[in-house]
């Protein structure tokens, strides 16, 4: 059941993320600021995410998870009921800020949860559920966000955010299990675990696959309007089947078992790959356009937790946290750097169907990369899930 509780929590704080992009607009007018301004909400937002994460998690590595976890999804809901209540800039900005620390902290601290949780052959199961969260949220937690917002306004938005955090602050509370401290560990050995070679491969693998998939995701809708030629309309249709995409490559993803991710990540991230070389001859043809959006979703979400469970299986138990944490910053790094490639790529004049060419290259880097994790695995002793007090 915890491993569901944990869906719904990463819903609940993916929606957070990404409701307030489909809502820019109203909250410019409403707090009589540009929207470029509005705009900074979520830059600052990703800020925190990315740099508050391994911080967080370095400072609160003594503290039990399931009570860190419960505290994490209080902020979440309390953060999310700021930003409803907010009457200026100020004020929502800092509830923002308070939702992405609650979103930075929750994906390490949950990561652990899940691992710990579920027998060793599962554990891929249990994280790529964990993101299952995100990628239903890009599907229907950004367009309801933004339908409900429309209706009743965009503080209405973010109560419905606050409903889903508390649900799953009350699933925390009822159905996760206590599990026992990591061991002790310094500031010096917890970050010591990082400085290994097959933690820097498996950051690699990250920062170099999702540079090239952000590229090609951040433009989709210019490739789509432009190459393509679909009306607004289809564009939104490509963009469910995208959303599709990620939720079949995360189900895709918790059927492969930890001791198989070195052997099934190379051949996920060549499949990327070859979908970001093949756009320049998918984009013409609306079918394959489409069909093209919705494969590069599913092998970018089939990616992510593989990755991720490789790392976190490859130092201490007390460490676990920490890797998961700089995980998701390095993500959000990529997230930056792929945007920026995407716009180099059109300021030189190359036109939106030679993005994915390029960022291939990026991935195809990360291909050769993943083929050598077998070679730098450092597995360790016993699996989380042996330390659960059950």
């Amino acid at each position: 059941m915890i491993i569901y509780v944990l869906f719904v929590c990463s819903f609940a704080v993916a929606t957070a993320e990404f409701v307030l992009v489909g809502l820019l607009p109203q909250v410019a007018t409403d707090l009589d600021v540009s929207v470029a301004a509005a705009g900074q909400l979520v830059t600052a937002y990703m800020i925190v995410v990315t740099v508050g994460g391994p911080v967080a998690t370095v400072l609160t590595r003594r503290l039990p998870r399931r009570e860190l976890l419960a505290g994490t999804m209080a902020l979440a809901t309390v953060s999310a009921v700021a930003s409803a209540m907010a009457t200026s800039y100020p004020m929502l900005l800092s509830a923002r800020l308070g939702s992405a620390l609650a979103q930075a902290l929750f994906m390490a601290v949950a990561s652990q949860v899940a691992m710990a949780s579920v027998p060793p052959e599962r554990q891929t199961v249990a994280v790529a559920r964990l993101f299952g969260g995100f990628a239903l949220a890009t599907v229907l937690g950004l367009p309801l966000g933004s339908l409900i917002g429309e209706a009743y306004g965009w503080p209405a938005t973010f109560v419905a955010v606050a409903g889903l955090a508390a649900l799953g602050l009350l699933g925390v509370l009822v159905f996760c299990p206590r599990i026992p401290n990591p061991p002790p560990a310094g500031v010096r050995d917890s970050v010591g675990a990082l400085l290994r070679p097959g933690i820097y491969a498996g950051l690699g693998v990250t920062l170099l696959a999702l540079t090239g998939f952000v590229a090609a995701f951040t433009y989709v809708a210019p490739m789509l309007r432009t190459v393509t030629g679909l009306s607004p309309g289809w564009v939104s249709v490509g963009l469910v089947l995208y959303g599709l995409g990620t939720i079949a490559g995360n189900l895709l993803a918790g059927r492969v078992r930890p001791d198989a991710i070195t052997r099934r990540l190379p051949l996920a991230v060549g499949a990327l790959t070859a979908i970001l070389l093949a756009q320049p001859l998918l984009l013409p043809v609306a079918p394959l356009a489409l069909a093209g959006l919705a494969l590069l979703g599913a092998a970018a979400f089939l990616v992510v937790p593989l990755v991720q469970t490789w790392l976190m299986g490859q130092v201490d138990t007390a460490a676990t946290g920490l890797v998961a944490a700089v995980n998701i910053s390095v993500a959000g790094a990529a997230g930056a750097l792929g945007a920026a490639l995407g716009g180099t790529v059109l300021a030189v004049g190359l036109g939106p169907a030679w993005i994915g060419p390029v960022a291939a290259v990026s991935v195809l880097a990360s291909t050769i990369v993943a083929t050598r994790l077998t070679r730098v695995s450092t597995p360790r002793g016993p699996s989380p899930a042996a330390l659960l007090d059950r």
